[in-house]
């Protein structure tokens, strides 16, 4: 994998784009889900998405951007 950096993001080795991925896999066990927002914190990404047929209901799941697992979901 290659390393990515933005202005205000650090080396890490799970990219934007596959931190989505591996939380729309995550939740569409269980949800449909639609609607994703993504940030930077600390050492992770928490990604937000929209699940079911409601835009209000949403989970958030935290990936280690260094492992790409999943650290905990709300």
């Amino acid at each position: 994998m290659r390393e990515i950096r933005s202005s205000n993001e650090p080396a890490v080795k799970i990219s934007r784009q596959q931190a989505m991925e591996i939380t729309r896999k995550f939740l569409e066990q269980h949800h449909s889900v639609s609607n994703a927002k993504i940030a930077w914190k600390q050492d992770r990404w928490v990604v937000t998405m929209c699940v079911g047929m409601s835009k209000s209901d949403t989970r958030h799941v935290e990936i280690d951007a260094s492992t790409g697992r999943i650290l905990g979901y709300t």
